[in-house]
């Protein structure tokens, strides 16, 4: 394990109502490892602080992980590469239009000036973008749009690369951001919890708090965005709202609480996004009666409440032959078994189990618009017509993010109501405002990693620069309470495949280990329905953990894992009773 340079330990004892084991300081503490989290901590330590970055989960990259890696940009050396004529200004009245002008203006200003920059940083790190072409993105004037390679994934894997290289940062994995600790001065540090259930305390200069919003909180959403409630999960386990709970508490300033990106063509059987421009060429969205409900032509984000809200949650695309032909993904939509097919309106109501009576109405209704130029809706992109043979495929909507907590400076300072700034106390990322609007799925793709980037860069450097008295580095050793002190265990068990189940997030998990010369050298999954990066991620390091160890105690009750983590330690361990 690299020498921990951002870290002193102040003290054994503690008389801490909190029952603190340990303290320690640093210059800069973070809460949370997303794209923001990670963005400040690089940008703290090349402006000469110390940094401590936390993350309850055991993995980096939060929703920057499990976004598309898309980011807009203009003047970039892509987009005149590919002499495409694009303005800052157009750019801002692309974000404005989406939510009606309702986003606070100098925000807007900030990421529409500063993404660019934000492209430059991340190819210096090593992220390669390449510009898209071949499609205007919903709600965007120009083409902009930068796709890093790998996606999101890709993308994140850079960062973290960087993250793990410096020196001046310390990543602490499964310890969990449990308050605030203040002082009549201001913010002063971070309670916590690590895996094996200690509390420490981490005193610093400055605090960022990076840890998301609160997609992955079902009390929150209820109480802010109830409309959504019901859509899948796609979302960072991380985010559960603590910071701007923290910051409430303290008397921050809340805004566009209201606001979220979900999607509306998310099919459950692929865990994958549908391709939207089906309905554009036609397509319709009908729902479990057989019915059609909305104008379809809408942005992805912007469509969702309206799948989301229809029976069980579920709608189907509804679409003929000459829009799959043009469907790029359709024969591998086929391959995966989600394609419903039926020559005629009889047939493929049977195959969607929808009333199809109803279902033809329907289609008659909208043959009827066609044929006018504009259907009931409203809808005027429409095809020349909508005749079989048909096919569908079920659909939901998810949700990705919220886009709604504290209001920060310009800069990250988080602020009261009344203005002032709280001392010390900064915030980027999914955690604070946004600027996708007041309320409502107004979502411009990109809006968030701008929101994590551009901020997280901004929060890092004035964290770091208004340090006055940085840490004594004369006196910084290892700390013992973090070297990697994994005790393997001299456990045998009777050589064979074992399989184990546990409960999920959404559902039953079953995986399989095999012993091996009477030890566990492999566990691999059988059977989930969890999000598959978050499952991946988590099932990475526990079975790293146990084949390490040789050891499945506690594996299933780790302090701030998720919900897929827990189900994959029970699954281990109810697999391994059977090989004792």
């Amino acid at each position: 394990m690299k020498k921990i340079l951002s870290i002193i330990m102040t003290s054994v004892l503690s008389f801490s109502l909190y029952a603190v084991n340990t303290e320690y300081k640093t210059d800069v503490v973070i809460v949370g490892s997303g794209g923001a989290g990670m963005t400040a901590a690089l940008f703290a330590a090349e402006n000469g602080a110390n940094v401590v970055l936390l993350e309850k989960t055991g993995y980096m990259g939060g929703a920057t992980l499990m976004s598309a890696g898309i980011i807009p940009a203009t003047g970039t050396k892509q987009q005149k590469d590919a002499k495409i004529d694009d303005s800052i200004e157009n750019f801002k009245l692309d974000i404005f239009r989406a939510a009606n002008y309702s986003q606070d203006k100098d925000m807007v200003e900030t990421v529409a000036s500063e993404a660019k920059l934000t492209i430059e940083w991340l190819e210096s790190i090593g992220v390669k973008f390449n510009l898209i072409t071949n499609a205007l993105y919903y709600g965007q004037s120009n083409y902009r749009m930068h796709i890093a390679e790998g996606s999101g994934a890709g993308m994140t894997a850079k960062i973290i690369e960087a993250v793990k290289k410096n020196p001046k940062i310390t990543v602490l994995n499964f310890t969990a951001g449990t308050g605030l600790i203040t002082d009549k001065e201001g913010v002063n540090g971070i309670r916590a919890k690590k895996s094996n259930g200690e509390e420490i305390e981490i005193y610093a200069s400055k605090v960022i708090l990076a840890t998301s919003g609160f997609a992955s909180n079902e009390e929150m959403l209820k109480k802010y965005i109830p409309e959504i409630v019901d859509a899948y999960p796609l979302t960072a386990p991380g985010a559960t709202g603590e910071g701007i709970v923290w910051g409430q508490k303290l008397g921050a300033e809340l805004k566009n609480m209201h606001a979220y990106q979900g999607h509306a063509v998310f099919n459950l059987q692929t865990k994958g996004s549908m391709d939207l421009s089906i309905l554009s060429r036609g397509g319709i969205l009908v729902n479990k009666d057989g019915k059609r409900f909305t104008n379809e032509i809408m942005g992805y984000s912007e469509l969702t409440p309206h799948v989301v809200n229809q029976k069980d949650a579920t709608a189907y695309i509804l679409f003929n032959k000459e829009n799959a032909e043009k469907t790029g993904n359709f024969k591998n939509y086929t391959s995966a078994g989600i394609v419903l097919q039926g020559k005629n309106i009889s047939e493929i109501a049977k195959a969607m189990k929808v009333d199809g009576k109803e279902l033809e109405k329907t289609i008659k209704t909208y043959n009827e618009g066609i044929e006018k130029g504009e259907d009931v809706f409203n809808r005027t992109k429409l095809p020349k017509n909508f005749h079989g043979p048909y096919y569908a495929i079920e659909i939901t909507g998810d949700l990705r993010h919220t886009q709604g907590g504290l209001v920060i400076t310009l800069d990250g300072e988080v602020k009261k109501e009344n203005g002032d700034k709280i001392p010390n106390l900064y915030a980027a990322g999914g955690v604070t405002e946004g600027f996708s609007g007041a309320g409502g799925p107004n979502y411009m793709s990109g809006n968030g990693l701008l929101q994590a980037f551009v901020f997280g860069r901004r929060a890092g450097i004035s964290a770091a620069k208004s340090i006055t008295n940085p840490m004594d580095k004369t006196i910084i050793n290892n700390i013992a309470a973090f070297k990697d002190n994994r005790i393997v265990k001299d456990n045998k068990y009777k050589d064979g495949k074992y399989i184990g189940e546990g409960k999920g997030y959404k559902g039953n998990i079953k995986v399989e280990v095999t012993v091996n010369g009477n030890k566990i050298t492999k566990i691999e999954a059988v059977e989930y329905k969890d999000t598959e990066i978050i499952f991946n991620s988590a099932l990475e390091k526990i079975s790293d953990d146990v084949i390490y160890t040789q050891n499945t105690d506690k594996i299933d009750s780790v302090a701030g894992a998720t919900s897929s983590a827990r189900g994959i330690g029970t699954a281990i361990k109810n697999a391994v009773k059977s090989a004792k």
